[in-house]
């Protein structure tokens, strides 16, 4: 790709970023309304909890798709060992400082009761708390995906060498792409305690993969998605209904395969390919409140759960005030939505003004 078009690709991946973290967030906020709509409990089968998934679950796939993305396009022509220093640099260094600092909390959840905010007893606790955090990523509850990405890190050589088979480099690739459709990922509520997946990161490694592909010659590539751009909207909605009819019916595990994770593996990748040509085609106008917020994203993944604990109690007469349900959920949500949003970028903006280009190695931004 020529420097001409170069940043007009980053315009619209920065915004595609921006429309993923909010996916990402949404699905948390909702979730958050729900529990307290719902008399401090989660009713699967109900209206909204089964649109909540359908719209928003499994949207982590949109980070790794970008991740693949912006490998192929930028960062495989400065080299693996810029490549690693500045992942060492910009996610593993903020997600061991954030891991410290939150694994001073040992969180009870024993429906009804969660309390977030309980300390650790002492400091062997901390310690021993702050190691499993960092390994098993559970010092907030989206930080399952950290270890992931780091695999995806640690794989991606191979990924690359595959794709470099003149004559066999695009069947490796589209086989790996397809193991999500075989290979299930272990839901988070369906995860033990301090359980790392390696069927998680096989999971991941498809849609990563697929970023990297669509990333060498990415106008040609993108280009035939347009083209075929009612096959792809046709696709998803089909798995939509898929998803909805089987979630109703309560179909979904045949041993440890997953008929729901193959089909969200399906919607979720078809809507990347129609999200991303849509910001594409705006060419340089794209949507100017996304930018904030895409350039916030990582800050935002890493926070936003906590202020979702911290905004819960004041938010929960909003989610309880059922003589105007369901308005009241919606309204929930979006406040939900709004401040976890909103307070991630906040803090993130302090750490900018007190560290400078240091704070992107503290808070991600």
């Amino acid at each position: 790709m020529n420097k001409e078009n170069q940043p007009q690709f980053l315009g619209y991946l920065h915004s595609f970023r921006g429309f993923a973290i909010i996916n990402i967030v949404f699905i948390h906020a909702f979730a958050y309304a729900l529990y307290d709509f719902n008399y401090q409990s989660m009713d699967l089968k109900s209206p909204y909890s089964i649109a909540n998934e359908l719209l928003f679950h499994n949207s982590t796939i949109y980070f790794a798709v970008i991740s693949g993305l912006l490998f192929s396009v930028i960062l495989k022509s400065r080299g693996y060992k810029r490549f690693y220093s500045s992942k060492f640099k910009n996610v593993l260094l903020p997600y061991l400082f954030l891991t410290l600092v939150f694994s001073i909390f040992n969180p009870v959840f024993e429906p009804p009761i969660y309390i977030p905010f309980q300390l650790q007893t002492d400091f062997n606790s901390y310690l021993h708390a702050a190691f499993n955090n960092f390994i098993f990523g559970t010092a907030q509850f989206p930080y399952w995906y950290i270890p992931i990405l780091i695999f995806l890190y640690l794989v991606t050589p191979l990924l690359d060498y595959l794709m470099s088979f003149e004559k066999w480099g695009t069947l490796f690739m589209l086989v790996i792409i397809a193991l999500p459709l075989a290979i299930s990922r272990v839901e988070l509520m369906d995860m033990e305690e301090n359980q790392l997946s390696l069927s998680t990161m096989i999971y991941f490694s498809g849609a990563y993969a697929a970023g990297i592909y669509f990333g060498n010659h990415p106008e040609k590539k993108f280009s035939w998605v347009k083209k075929n751009m009612l096959l792809f909207v046709l696709i998803a909605l089909l798995s939509s209904v898929a998803l909805v009819y089987f979630q109703t019916i309560e179909i979904n595990k045949f041993g440890d395969w997953s008929l729901m994770s193959a089909l969200y593996y399906i919607q979720k990748m078809c809507l990347s390919g129609i999200f991303i040509v849509l910001f594409k085609n705006l060419g340089e106008r794209q949507p100017r409140w996304l930018n904030p917020v895409a350039s916030y994203a990582f800050v935002i993944y890493f926070l936003h759960a906590f202020f979702l604990d911290l905004i819960a109690e004041p938010i929960m007469p909003l989610s309880t005030m059922h003589q105007i349900a369901p308005l009241n959920l919606f309204l929930a949500s979006i406040t939900y939505l709004v401040l976890s949003i909103g307070l991630s970028m906040v803090i993130g903006l302090i750490f900018k003004k007190l560290f400078g280009k240091y704070s992107k190695r503290l808070v991600g931004v």
